[in-house]
């Protein structure tokens, strides 16, 4: 090494002498008149010298350099490839094959001494080989292990479960990754290696993307997402990828086998990794996965001697109710005998909460330090409203899914909720919606408005439809499909319970996505205010046609009807309440005059008085004051604000409302609050709506 160092100053001094000299050339600018053709003999003069010195210290430069080269014992010619020696070919075949062969030989070990590695061209079983392993590897990982993953960790909030879908989805997932790997095998070289690259970086990216790229991620409850506002996440997750998918390629494209190995090593690390955390999740929720279900037996049985029902239509505030009826002035013609409680308000926000009030008449225990898992179980499990139904002869139908804690109580108190036998989902369905949720949880944040998905597209994707007696068919939240259920099987006075029937049903309403025209017909709406309206007397719709179908069988007169919301509006991502929400609130009582058209209350009333009225009407005790029985004058009311990140239920704030509900300053915070320690909405769970 130090003689290359005496080798490279030499040259540097010698390098350095020539630009002096011809610096030390240079004479100072002056200003005369010369004759052109003089002139031009003297540059060629002067040309010509500058030649002939830079020749003569060129030669003296080589000359020197050489015998510095001999002084050192430097081979001037070391490391280079030479000709070998022009040999004759024999005529031989023989002969000349073994000649191509030791020359062959011969410029392999000069490849390798020169640093170039010798390749041998991959076979196309080889290239297969290697196309399965990175190709499977990523179909599995976005098509199987992501779906089931979000299927696993949001049981609250689904109708079915990972054994409907397990194998629907690992069939789609091995039939596109061995396609995909066909189609990589036919490629071939280089080409070959760089694009088995992008597939393993992919892979990789993915799992990057899982673990801690999708903080702050939207949670897929139908609430429309302002994308614009997570520009740092796309631009993040983007320059993560593409570095990524770069930094492979590159490498790929200059040590191919090394890429090979780095391909099955990522496909080694991205099974293992996913296949330990899904077996995981799955043993912390292998309860959900065994858990009853609502299904949809009883829904459309009347019985021929008394009816209480009551549809919960989500979301539906009373402010959207006004606006149905200034833009359709028929909304309220199938709602004789109705009244109208415009000064509503609801129990809890959002639906997980106000649904288990409206079922079982159980509203939050001050007295306890924390609002849990085990308070709205013990709702479902204590005496209830269902109870009260059952006592007074009643048969019980739930259908709902978002009864989570509650379904194993529920399985002992109603007609419905009941274990299903095993089913599997529709593979186009399911490659359909729950691929695409695979796609948005793994692909990077500019990708994801194009997967983004809900709970309901998910249910209304794996729940057989027609396809399986109503015992047997897990009941969803889907207003067209309840709109083809009353076309296509009509309500029937067959209930054979000894008093009468009772019936809570959950439908969509004013939820968003909007689905469904002002007509109850599947239709994909705008997100605006506009197809809320819509969507909000779709709903309306829906409980006309069931009060028509109630009429032809003759029972209208004995059913007390109940048209609520489980919620009013909720200013979803609001961590503090920022304006006044009521619920829907129409009341028919059994034996009203129909011919009277719908009356409207000012009467300081709410979900509250609710559970009164419902009792009152199955012939229990009331146990308090109905809806009717509220006078029209100033009462305090309590409702519970659910303080909301985007995914964590952070604390139960309580608002007093004293005056009318819809007016804001009516509202204020009593200074009580609760932390809030639920399933899936804490620190540290995989969070679903």
């Amino acid at each position: 090494m130090p003689v290359r160092i005496v080798l490279a100053v030499f040259d540097t001094l010698c390098g350095t002498a020539l630009v002096v000299s011809a610096w030390l050339a240079l004479a100072e600018p002056a200003a005369a008149y010369v004759d052109p053709s003089v002139m031009t003999y003297t540059i060629q003069a002067l040309a010509g010298v500058a030649v002939a010195l830079s020749a003569v210290l060129g030669v003296v430069w080589r000359r020197a350099r050489r015998w510095l080269l001999r002084a050192l014992h430097i081979d001037e010619n070391a490391g280079k490839v030479t000709e070998p020696a022009v040999e004759k070919l024999s005529a031989d075949p023989a002969a000349r094959a073994q000649a191509l062969e030791t020359a062959a030989s011969q410029a392999k070990v000069e490849r390798l001494a020169q640093g170039i590695r010798y390749h041998r061209p991959l076979a196309w079983r080889e290239r297969l080989a290697l196309a399965l392993v990175a190709c499977l590897t990523l179909s599995l990982t976005l098509i199987v292990v992501a779906p089931l993953e979000v299927v696993v960790a949001g049981s609250g909030s689904l109708v079915f479960n990972v054994t409907n879908v397990w194998l629907p989805l690992l069939v789609m997932a091995l039939a596109i990754g061995t396609v995909a790997a066909l189609a990589l095998s036919a490629v071939r070289g280089r080409a070959f290696d760089v694009l088995l690259a992008l597939v393993a970086a992919a892979g990789i990216c993915a799992l990057v993307q899982e673990i801690s790229l999708n903080q702050g991620l939207p949670l897929a409850d139908g609430t429309p997402v302002a994308w614009e506002k997570f520009g740092e996440q796309m631009a993040t997750s983007g320059a993560v990828w593409l570095a990524v998918l770069a930094v492979l390629a590159l490498v790929s494209a200059l040590r191919p086998v090394a890429t090979r190995v780095v391909t099955v090593l990522a496909a080694i690390v991205l099974v293992t990794a996913q296949g330990v955390g899904l077996a995981m999740l799955l043993s912390h929720k292998a309860a959900d996965i065994a858990r009853p279900v609502a299904t949809e037996q009883g829904l459309t049985e009347v019985s021929p001697k008394s009816n209480v029902i009551v549809f919960v239509l989500d979301t539906f505030d009373t402010r959207y109710m006004d606006q149905v009826i200034d833009r359709y002035p028929d909304a309220t013609q199938a709602l004789g005998g109705f009244t109208y409680f415009h000064n509503s308000v609801g129990s809890m926000i959002p639906t997980r909460y106000g649904v288990p009030f409206l079922v079982t008449g159980h509203e939050l225990d001050p007295n306890r330090p924390v609002f849990d898992t085990e308070e709205v179980t013990g709702w479902f499990a204590g005496d209830n409203l269902l109870d009260d139904a059952a006592r007074q002869g009643y048969s019980v139908g739930v259908y709902s899914d978002t009864v989570a804690p509650g379904l194993e109580e529920l399985a002992g108190k109603t007609m419905n909720v009941r274990a299903v036998s095993p089913y599997l989902a529709n593979p186009v369905s399911c490659l359909r919606v729950l691929g695409a949720t695979g796609l948005y949880r793994d692909l990077p944040w500019v990708l994801k408005p194009l997967f983004w998905f809900t709970t309901d597209q998910l249910n209304e994707a794996v729940v057989p439809r027609g396809e399986r007696a109503a015992d047997e068919t897990p009941y969803a939240v889907d207003d067209p499909n309840y709109r083809r259920v009353l076309d296509t099987q009509h309500l029937t006075a067959t209930d054979g319970a000894a008093a009468g029937s009772y019936r809570v049903i959950h439908l969509m309403g004013s939820h968003s996505p909007y689905l469904m025209d002002e007509n109850a017909n599947t239709e994909k709406l705008p997100q605006d205010e506009d197809s809320m309206i819509r969507q909000s007397m779709g709903s309306l719709r829906l409980v006309d046609e069931y009060i028509q179908q109630l009429k032809d069988l003759g029972v209208y007169d004995q059913t007390t009807l109940v048209v609520t919301a489980d919620h009013g509006v909720w200013p979803w991502g609001n961590r503090r309440l920022p304006k006044a929400t009521s619920p829907l609130m129409l009341v028919k009582p059994a034996g009203a005059d129909t011919s009277v058209p719908m009356q409207v209350s000012e009467a300081p009333t709410g979900h509250l008085d609710l559970p009164a009225t419902i009792r009152e009407a199955l012939g229990a005790e009331a146990q308090g004051p109905t809806v009717f029985d509220v006078p029209d004058a100033p009462r305090e009311r309590t409702f519970y604000w659910t303080d909301h990140d985007g995914k964590i239920d952070h604390n139960i704030i309580e608002w007093q409302i004293d005056g009318d509900a819809l007016d804001f300053s009516n509202w204020h915070e009593t200074g009580r609050s609760w932390p809030v320690n639920m399933q899936g909405y804490r620190e540290g769970d995989v969070l679903k709506e």
